[in-house]
């Protein structure tokens, strides 16, 4: 461990690190969710001396590859590892669906005793929207709805500051996502800000629509080595592309898939890129096929969401009985509309929120928000500035929060988590597809 991270290091209590430490003993470890939590709990392990076997995880998307020079599993093959590693412990290390992913484990003949849940010994995941404006304004997203807002680039010297308070109030700080609504690329110091995590020994995540001329910033912020970096995607063709990524250039986002992946090569950036693939009735035929070779040229993962209508204030809208014209619009785009959503993941409603329970979600400004879904300011705002709250002040407003409360009443938190997985897909099979 260098200097300058033995100078960062995360401070404070350190009862829980000691019992997930105590917990994992000196048995093989393969952990579940190969995304940025897994990650942070990676970079975690190799701080202590941890060396896992595997990654696994149920998305197809990220099986038979290698993440960190580790294989990544489908869940189905626990046997097969259990029969190589009999002592094996597995740690689930996902942000929103442990629920799901611990009812699963029971299915696989996983006991108690042979998993951890990360989540138990994390007090909250943190997300830094770092840049709070964008260069597009997409179809589905809040920056197309005119909500007001507030632009902005955070500094650095606020930056370092929240940081330090992170690491000063609770005992893990695994991993940090510098993005919520914002396009992080635009931050000028971006590579620096990945840079300063990193000496924290906290694992970074960057989502981006990679569509902007700033060759030298995509330089930077390889040589910075992000954990994780998705890049937003809907169509292969460009006059497809711009019906659901207005303002962009997909010639330009291709040039920079190239040129990302020349830069991974020549600096050796141990990055994920998942090249996430919004899917709609217009992009899922031929636009995913021709999608789908550049990234298995390029070497990238790419995975597929099913488009959402983001954010939830809109969606409320439309549960409440008045939704604006552009949601109309844009639910003919959709595979599964909202109340098709609403009512496949009804049988999850009764799971907790995880956007409540275990989100700090902190505004370029340094305000906070209630959770990464919503977006008006300042009414889904719950602090007006995160140095000077508690923990514990966050909570209190965030549970008192009455959007929060509309939201759990239509059922949005296992909407928006897309719970249910088949049941979507069968909705979606169902769908005649202009794409052909």
């Amino acid at each position: 461990m260098g200097s300058m991270l033995d100078s960062k290091r995360i401070s404070g209590d350190t009862r829980k690190r000691s019992e997930l430490l105590t917990r994992i003993g000196a048995r093989p470890v393969a952990i579940w969710g190969a995304r940025m939590t897994g990650l942070g709990f990676y970079r975690l392990a190799l701080r202590e001396g941890i060396h896992p076997v595997a990654f696994l995880d149920s998305d197809p998307a990220l099986q038979l590859r290698r993440v960190k020079g580790l294989p990544v599993y489908a869940p189905s093959r626990i046997p097969e590892l259990r029969t190589h590693h009999p002592d094996l412990l597995i740690i689930v290390a996902v942000a929103l669906k442990e629920d799901e992913i611990l009812r699963l484990l029971a299915d696989y003949g996983v006991s108690r005793d042979d998993f951890v849940n990360f989540n138990d010994y994390l007090e909250h995941y943190y997300t830094i929207d770092v840049v709070g404006t964008c260069n597009l304004r997409c179809q589905s997203c809040a920056y197309d709805m005119g909500y007001r807002q507030v632009k902005g680039m955070i500094s650095m010297e606020d930056f370092s500051r929240v940081v330090a308070k992170m690491a000063q109030e609770v005992e893990i700080v695994s991993h940090v996502s510098l993005y919520n609504w914002g396009e992080p690329f635009l931050h000028p110091h971006l590579d620096q800000i990945i840079t300063h995590l990193h000496e924290y020994g906290i694992a970074v995540a960057v989502s981006t629509n990679l569509s902007y001329i700033q060759p030298q910033r995509i330089r930077d912020v390889v040589k910075a080595a992000p954990d994780y970096l998705k890049i937003s995607l809907s169509g292969y063709d460009p006059a497809v592309y711009d019906t659901t990524h207005q303002g962009g250039n997909l010639h330009l986002v291709k040039s920079n898939l190239h040129l990302l992946k020349y830069h991974l090569e020549q600096s050796g950036a141990d990055t994920l890129v998942d090249v996430n693939y919004h899917l709609y009735k217009n992009n899922c035929g031929k636009n995913l096929e021709k999608m789908t070779r550049l990234c298995d040229e390029l070497g990238f993962m790419l995975s597929t969401t099913y488009a959402l209508v983001m954010p939830v204030e809109r969606v409320i809208d439309h549960c409440e009985g008045h939704p604006d014209a552009k949601t109309q619009a844009l639910s003919k785009l959709l595979l599964v509309d909202i109340d098709e959503g609403r009512e496949t993941t009804r049988a999850f409603r009764d799971l907790p929120c995880r956007y409540l329970t275990n989100q700090v979600n902190i505004n370029w400004d340094r305000s906070v928000a209630l959770c990464c879904v919503c977006f008006e300011r300042p009414q889904a705002d719950v602090a007006a500035d995160y140095l000077e709250v508690s923990l514990d002040e966050i909570r209190r407003a965030k549970a008192a929060h009455p959007l929060c409360e509309r939201c759990i009443h239509f059922g949005l938190p296992a909407y928006n988590l897309g719970f249910n997985q088949a049941e979507w897909r069968r909705i979606a099979q169902s769908k005649e597809i202009d794409d052909v």
